[in-house]
């Protein structure tokens, strides 16, 4: 298998083991870091931006929503109805 071919294989992983955890429940870009074990920095700096770059991802392919700003941003399943929003 080739690199590329690797690093799809890689990514497509990611974006399925983020989403069977959104799948639970709606959760914070830190959550999803802690639950799978895949902290990220460069240089002791911009810490966990793998998870984050992934979730933009499937918010872009349609099959994530979020709700919150910044540090209060929860994630969740685009076909899930958010908790908050039934009040």
């Amino acid at each position: 298998m080739d690199n590329r071919k690797v690093a799809q294989l890689g990514l497509e992983l990611l974006k399925e083991a983020i989403l069977s955890e959104l799948a639970d429940g709606p959760l914070a870009n830190i959550d999803l870091v802690n639950r799978l074990d895949i902290p990220s920095d460069f240089e002791g700096e911009n810490q966990n931006y793998l998870s984050w770059s992934i979730l933009g991802l499937l918010v872009g392919e349609g099959l994530v929503e979020y709700k919150g700003e910044r540090k209060t941003k929860v994630y969740f399943l685009k076909n899930e109805e958010h908790k908050d929003s039934s009040s």
